[in-house]
């Protein structure tokens, strides 16, 4: 009976070791921590926390890189925050951390890391600088100047417009734009009846599309015609460009200077031509000429016997 109390103590010692261990395991899970957190620690200091959070998230550019472990304040009534990041972020010598606001309308409070370019990397759990908070102005202030300022120049952009209205709105401008607007109104008019004549004339505008349509169809179905005559009028002025032109122009310019000789000839008194077709006495005889001589033909003819004697049986004296 002893040796089983002993026993008994034994395992209630287990039991209430392990439910410290699970206990304080699950507070570490639900703060956000891992059950074999391989995570760096760091701290910094601050004069005012306003209201920062165990297990507040901190930033790097706006991602989240860790988170806020403990929170101690100090005898000199300061504050210090020691915070886990990942491991594998590397911290730059020179480095700062800012209290700010997570954003405008829960007003939770973040820490956001900003790195410097100091290529030297600081070891584990070291004391990193901090930046105190610019407070809920400040940072509203922050978030809010970049709206201001494009309200700004909006409301000069507004101003500008309003004073080049107000410069151009007078009566002159009234006189021009009003007579702009009539010379509008009858441009447009004018657009509406060329509409509409356009639309009067649509019957005759199709009538035209089909004729057209109808002569390239007929082109179309002559295609092959066509084709032949185009060939027909290469051929032909392939042949007048290999005729022999210059020699024919040549025969032309010999037979004009003949001709001309000829008239010249014909106008020379002293020559033959000239003498017959200029004398008129030697028209005359000549005209007598053929008289006789076509009336002594017509006598041979009605009497031949009389200029021509033929006998059988030897001549005999002509009467």
């Amino acid at each position: 009976m002893a040796s089983a109390k002993p026993r008994n103590e034994i395992k209630i010692g287990l039991m209430v070791a392990i439910t410290i261990t699970l206990f304080i395991l699950g507070i570490n899970f639900l703060r956000g921590k891992g059950l074999f957190s391989s995570d760096q620690g760091f701290s910094t200091i601050y004069s005012d926390i306003q209201g920062l959070q165990e297990s507040a998230e901190v930033r790097l550019n706006g991602l989240k890189i860790g988170q806020v472990d403990k929170i101690e304040l100090q005898p000199d009534r300061r504050i210090k925050v020691h915070f886990l990041l990942k491991k594998e972020i590397k911290v730059s010598k020179g480095s700062v951390v800012q209290l700010t606001a997570a954003d405008l309308i829960s007003g939770t409070k973040i820490l956001n890391l900003e790195m410097s370019n100091d290529p030297q990397i600081l070891p584990e759990n070291s004391f990193i600088q901090s930046k105190e908070a610019e407070g809920l102005l400040g940072n509203l202030g922050s978030q809010v100047s970049p709206v201001l300022e494009t309200v700004t120049h909006t409301v000069v952009s507004l101003d500008t417009l309003l004073n080049t209205i107000n410069n151009i709105i007078n009566d002159d401008a009234r006189k021009h734009l009003n007579a702009s607007f009539a010379s509008l109104e009858v441009g447009l008019n004018q657009l509406s009846g060329l509409a509409t004549e356009l639309n009067k004339q649509s019957g005759q505008l199709a009538g035209v599309i089909k004729n057209v349509n109808s002569v390239t169809g007929n082109l179309a179905s002559n295609n092959e015609q066509i084709n032949n005559t185009l060939s027909n009028l290469h051929d032909f002025s392939t042949s007048l460009k290999n005729a022999p032109v210059q020699e024919t122009v040549d025969d032309l310019r010999k037979a004009a200077a003949d001709l001309q000789s000829l008239v010249a000839k014909a106008n020379d008194s002293n020559g033959s031509l000239g003498l017959l077709l200029n004398d008129k006495r030697l028209y005359n005889n000549l005209s007598t000429t053929l008289g006789t001589l076509d009336t002594l033909l017509g006598d041979v003819k009605a009497h031949p016997g009389k200029y021509i004697n033929v006998s059988v049986f030897g001549s005999k004296a002509r009467q």
